[in-house]
């Protein structure tokens, strides 16, 4: 027995000794071995720390590096992936699977060229590498060179490659030659081959679904569940099936047992409370968030799930009040729990300009972690509302040191830079975010503005140009590229764009009414009249375009076309009050007002709650010298039904229209005592009370209107931009230029959105983004109440 244990000593000790002795290389390839043999189990922990091992023997082991980039793959981590394979070719140029990996990734990130070169190279010294003759077919898809690229795939499918792209690419082409059994055996036998190749069941599920083959869709799906249990996306995926086929009892069924599923119970609960907010289930989401407390009483991220969704049904109180009960939930205060609740009651005081217990919250946050992003970011904020802009810098300068991908922090860096009106330094940090999210396009349209108002119209353009590059589809930045052209008289290169964005979405008004307004511009009405007519035979539903064309024609003292295109419009959609507002500027054009007069109500009958309409009336009655007849009559009709909404809005109008703002606030105050839900009351009078204020508290009084007028309507831009407005009246500018982008999201072109940001834009000495939205305030067909005060001050910043 001794002899034996001495003998297992003495191998113990041989084999470290031969471990120890034995060179770098060998050491480090027997990690890389084993790290590649995790890599193969799935077990991508392990497998990068082997992987890691390897490289602290051999820094420059190449290999190694591409290895790690593989696992960030399959962990999502795209951009440390990129750092790892870029790593790779930089030791070694010849490892080609890098290159390759390389291409992809510039094909994701649409920057085509870089993946063109790294596929040229990979296939100039392997003309056969399959992955980089995969990447080539991919290419010759986009490209729609689609019998290219099947020559390549069915070429790489004889040879044997049973790559999941291989067989998802020849199932996208036989998709398009509508064959369907080549569809259904290439993605069954792709799955065979590659068992956890998740996203082919997908998308056979999703081609059983298309093919009316409900059984098929619902098999391959519960599979999926069966081979991936712990992943919550198959399970998702079978409950929207089931949803969606009218069988909610069993979605419900797969979505308590995701809320029940171990080990990350709370996690999976959250994810299906999603599933029913998406749904527009939000009761269903609180029972089952509810549920999830009741089984974790301890839990912080439940509750912070349920102060979500009280923040979703516009319920700030309730939501206040599941955070502080996390709050109880522990004595230290460097509790991360903790923490995160006091940034979130933050982040609500702030939205509710309750800076200073936003304050008090977020200070204690940053005393327990002074690098929070979250609380720091809130502390930047705070400091812009209160004009402390150096301050700002130091938060927002914490806020992308420690998150560099956060877009937001560096474009308010900027912004805090600007503040402190140093622009060398805003356009430093602009361009920082740009190199650590080379593809945000919402940073790129921020340097371009500032470069713009710095006169220094090559680099803005160069911006706006990189962003038609990053996504040639995105009309938005053809629109906005051809707009900065027509901007600097370039016409033929302006008309090019507005050209390709009619090309590419020929049924959307924007291409139309941009090049139409580049004619008249130009001097040219006949051929803006010829697109708007082109552009409504496209889209003959498109309000924007008719009001174009009714306003072109008018203008040319032409009535008899619009008549008719209004007469034929009201005939098809007899209850749409656009197109009897509309009828009524013809009949104005023709001089008719009793016409005009009949419309304007008959569009006030089919949309009481429409400003517009109520706004033309009111001036109609003004040009006729019928002011006190109206009112009159109005008050008469008020008196015999107290829930006329028409006519107090009209009504309200008018006194507004004369200039008597008080009276206006007095009958928008008896409409809301009538109906308190009447948003559309709240609203206005909220604007009233911002724009003509009695009393400081008249201020307050209009953003709690507001506020109110937004939960009756969400993300409503007509009230978005009431909020806005009441924030510049605060003289908080950042807040107000950030509601009415916000705003802008929602209905881009609306002229009296342009105007009131360019008003705050000119308060914060930002003039040449200010003119940039009063041109597109100018453009608006539909016109606005301020379109002379939007003119003057396009000419008084133009002096």
């Amino acid at each position: 027995m001794v002899k034996r244990a001495a003998s297992v000593v003495l191998v113990c000790l041989l084999t470290a000794w031969v471990v120890a002795c034995s060179n770098p290389d060998e050491k480090k390839v027997k990690f890389y071995n084993k790290g590649t043999s995790f890599f193969e189990q799935g077990d991508y922990v392990r497998a990068e720390l082997e992987f890691k091992n390897a490289l602290q023997i051999d820094p420059k082991y190449a290999d190694a590096y591409y290895m790690l980039g593989k696992v960030d793959l399959k962990n999502q981590q795209f951009k440390r992936a990129f750092g790892f394979f870029n790593k790779a070719v930089e030791l070694d140029p010849n490892l080609l699977d890098a290159q390759v990996e390389l291409a992809r990734i510039f094909m994701a990130a649409k920057a085509p060229d870089r993946a063109r070169e790294k596929l040229d190279l990979a296939l100039s010294k392997d003309p056969q590498h399959r992955g980089a003759r995969q990447v080539q077919a991919a290419f010759l898809l986009q490209e729609r060179k689609v019998d290219e690229a099947k020559a390549i795939l069915d070429a790489l499918y004889k040879e044997g490659d049973t790559a999941p792209e291989t067989y998802l690419m020849l199932a996208t082409i036989y998709n398009r030659d509508e064959d369907a059994a080549n569809i259904e055996a290439m993605l069954t036998e792709g799955i065979e081959k590659n068992p956890d190749a998740l996203k082919l069941r997908l998308i056979l599920a999703n081609y059983y679904l298309k093919a009316g083959r409900q059984d098929k869709a619902e098999t391959v799906m519960r599979e999926m569940v069966g081979y991936q249990p712990e992943v919550a996306g198959h399970r998702l995926a079978l409950a929207n099936f089931y949803w969606n086929t009218d069988q909610q009892d069993k979605a419900k069924a797969v979505l308590h047992d995701l809320a029940v599923l171990e080990p990350d119970t709370e996690e999976n609960t959250i994810t299906a409370s999603k599933f029913y907010v998406q749904k527009k289930e939000v009761e269903l989401a609180e029972q089952l968030v509810k549920a999830g407390i009741a089984a974790n009483p301890k839990s912080y991220k439940l509750r912070e799930a349920m102060s979500d969704l009280y923040l979703l049904q516009k319920d700030p109180d309730k939501a206040m009040a599941i955070l502080k009960e996390c709050l109880d939930l522990s004595k230290d205060p460097a509790d991360p729990g903790i923490l995160t609740a006091k940034t979130k009651m933050a982040r609500i005081y702030l939205a509710q300009r309750k800076l200073d217990q936003a304050e008090i919250l977020v200070d204690q946050v940053l005393e327990e972690n002074a690098k929070s992003v979250d609380a720091n970011f809130i502390k930047g904020q705070l400091h812009l509302a209160g004009k402390r802009g150096a301050d700002a810098v130091t938060s927002f300068r914490t806020v992308v040191a420690e998150d560099p991908e956060n877009v937001k922090g560096h474009l308010l860096l900027g912004q805090a830079h600007l503040m402190n009106k140093d622009v060398p330094l805003a356009i430093d940090a602009l361009n920082q975010g740009v190199r650590q999210n080379p593809t945000s396009k919402e940073l790129r349209r921020a340097l371009a503005r500032v470069h713009a108002a710095r006169k220094d119209f090559s680099a803005a353009e160069e911006q706006l140009v990189k962003i038609t590059e990053i996504d040639p589809k995105d009309l938005r930045a053809l629109g906005d590229l051809g707009d900065f052209r027509l901007s600097r008289s370039q016409y033929y290169e302006a008309e090019k764009l507005y050209e390709k964005i009619v090309e590419q979405a020929p049924k959307a008004p924007a291409g139309y009414l941009k090049l139409a307004r580049l004619h008249e511009v130009k001097g040219n009405r006949d051929a803006a009249i010829e697109i708007l007519e082109k552009g409504y035979i496209e889209n003959s539903d498109s309000m924007p375009l008719l009001a174009a064309i009714v306003k072109a024609y008018t203008l040319e003292g032409k009535i008899e076309r619009p008549r008719k295109l209004c007469e034929e419009k009201i005939a098809a959609y007899p209850d749409n009050a656009f197109t009897y507002n509309l009828l009524a500027q013809v009949h104005l054009a023709a001089k008719n007002p009793e016409k005009a007069e009949a419309a304007l109500k008959a569009a006030i009958e089919r949309s009481p709650e429409w400003n517009v309409p109520h706004d033309n009336l009111a001036r109609l009655y003004l040009s006729q010298g019928k002011t006190d007849e109206a009112i009159k009559n109005l008050e008469t009709a008020i008196a015999q039904n107290e829930k006329n909404t028409a006519a107090f809005m009209t009504l309200a109008f008018l006194h507004q229209k004369k200039g008597d703002f008080d009276r206006a606030k007095t009958v928008y105050e008896k409409a809301l005592a009538v109906d308190p839900d009447r948003w559309a009351a709240a609203n206005n009078l909220a604007f009233l009370l911002a724009d003509h204020p009695d009393k400081p508290a008249d201020l307050d009084r209009a953003l709690e209107l507001a506020e109110k007028a937004e939960q009756l309507k969400p993300d409503d831009p007509t009230v978005l931009d009431t909020i806005g407005w009441i924030h510049q009246k605060r003289g908080d500018h950042q807040m107000a230029i950030e509601t009415f982008e916000k705003a802008l999201e929602k209905s881009p072109d609306t002229g009296v959105i342009n105007y009131h940001l360019a008003r705050v834009l000119v308060d914060s000495d930002r003039k040449d983004e200010a003119r940039e939205h009063l041109t597109k305030a100018l453009a608006d067909e539909r016109g606005f109440p301020e379109k002379e005060e939007a003119e003057a001050l396009l000419k008084e910043i133009n002096s």
